[in-house]
């Protein structure tokens, strides 16, 4: 990765077919402070590198689901570029679109909401979009975020462009989560990883930007020593040894930033790997909580729909591709922040990998597990572990963890710095099927040595090279 640089400057449900300017980073302020103003809609969006990696179709397939189980929904195609929502959804070109907004022909979002045959959804479409809106200046986009923000929906999917613009990156900031699309095709992959490299450390400028923190930085680049950071993790090392409080609002920006990685087009075996070694690969490089929401099988039922002017859900509900759409948000919906896998383990059922085709775990018969020790949180995965018929092999070989016995052991002088061994726990609990994960890891990270003591991890993760992911 290349040196940072700061600056501190059919289904009855789904119904019948039917008709970059400075500061931009105030624009994206983060979901906390979203969710916590009354009445405002929760804001998803689907984004990613490459074009033609199926956001679009992901998005309204998504949002028709929310809708399905009952929601209010707005999906706003933001691809002001290459809107094409409208098509996929089978709706007559829109009169009026976000160009009409920008440009002060339309004075309300809401007026440019079109019904689709979907009870429950509604379109904003990005068409007939201008060049010049492409680009839209900054204050046209704090009027967007604004009208956003003030939609009388529950949900709003935001169909974001291909690529790692400015623009692009600063409404995936803003919604509560967002979700990152990628193919297995090695471009697509490479195209994936920038993008999230780019938002994270877009993330973080709002807090490199505050005073105390910029001049902390400031003094790493005057004395030369912030050059050739090769990690956010090695810039909060950095910083911590001046100024704990700025590492510590740095720490917390960077754990906040938790997209969701969702692997479409899966057609080989060895594809279904694609997913996990890229998460776990940006986890350790960014230290970031980057989670993998699952794998999708290459389906015909979709490129059928489409050639209909429908959504697969209306089309083929039973299809592959639908079903996953379902779950996935079902997930969304249950608000989960650790978004765990497919699990019922109040039934006595736990979590498995699946068999080839979509990535919806197959649950099988599982012993109770043991309550959570907080005194031997190690402990307490082990027994996890042990109860569930797990060996330390294949739940290495499943998480891609290589450290998990010292996990266990508690030998937190071979384990990494906080924000990756956080990123380890949540894998780990997850794949275990806890029920309590966060719990879990802040119990485990309360018994950390403070950094500098005995028996600490080291204060800088290792340089490694990026996992190879290709099969």
């Amino acid at each position: 990765m290349a040196s940072m640089t700061w600056t501190t400057a059919g289904d009855r449900r789904y119904g019948e077919r039917g008709a970059n300017a400075p500061g931009t980073e105030r624009v994206a302020q983060g979901a906390a402070r979203l969710e916590s103003e009354r009445g405002s809609p929760r804001i998803w969006a689907v984004g990613g590198g490459k074009g033609g990696v199926g956001k679009s179709v992901i998005s309204s397939n998504l949002a028709a689901a929310m809708a399905g189980a009952g929601r209010r929904c707005a999906v706003i195609d933001v691809d002001l570029g290459g809107a094409n929502l409208h098509t996929l959804l089978g709706v007559s070109r829109p009169r009026y679109s976000l160009s009409h907004l920008l440009t002060g022909d339309v004075s309300s979002l809401a007026d440019l909401m079109v019904q689709t045959s979907v009870p429950n959804l509604w379109l904003v479409s990005g068409n007939q979009a201008l060049l010049e809106m492409a680009n839209p200046t900054h204050s046209q986009k704090e009027m967007l975020v604004r009208q956003i923000r003030g939609l009388d929906v529950d949900d709003v999917m935001l169909d974001l462009g291909a690529g790692s613009a400015f623009n692009v990156l600063d409404f995936f900031l803003l919604a509560r989560r967002g979700l990152v699309v990628v193919t297995p095709e090695p471009t697509a992959i490479e195209n994936a990883e920038h993008f999230i490299r780019v938002a994270f450390y877009r993330s973080l400028r709002e807090v490199a930007r505050r005073p105390d923190v910029a001049a902390v930085i400031r003094q790493l680049r005057e004395n030369g020593r912030a050059r050739r950071l090769h990690s956010a993790g090695a810039l909060i090392a950095l910083v911590r040894a001046i100024d704990p409080t700025a590492a510590k609002l740095l720490e917390e920006q960077a754990q906040s930033f938790a997209p969701l990685l969702i692997v479409n087009q899966v057609q080989a075996p060895e594809h279904r790997g694609v997913g996990p070694r890229l998460a776990a690969s940006c986890r350790e490089r960014l230290g970031a909580a980057i989670e993998f929401a699952g794998s999708i099988e290459a389906d015909l039922s979709v490129a059928a729909a489409v050639a209909r002017g429908q959504l697969a859900l209306q089309a083929f509900p039973l299809c592959r591709f639908s079903k996953h759409i379902e779950t996935l948000a079902e997930r969304l919906q249950r608000g989960d922040p650790e978004f765990p896998r497919e699990r019922e383990v109040e039934s006595g059922r736990a979590s498995r990998r699946a068999a080839p085709g979509v990535s919806a775990d197959a649950a099988s018969p599982s012993r109770p597990l043991p309550p959570l020790d907080r005194a031997a949180p190690g402990a307490y995965l082990r027994q996890c572990r042990e109860a569930l018929g797990l060996s330390l092999a294949e739940m290495t070989e499943r998480t891609r963890i290589r450290n998990l016995d010292q996990i266990e052991s508690e030998r937190f002088d071979l384990l990494p710095p906080e924000p990756y061994l956080k990123g380890y726990l949540f894998e780990y609990a997850r794949e275990l099927g806890l029920p309590d994960i966060a719990d879990v890891a802040k119990c485990y990270l309360a018994k950390a040595p403070a950094p500098g003591t005995e028996g600490a991890p080291p204060a800088l993760a290792p340089r490694r090279r990026l996992r190879g992911w290709r099969g």
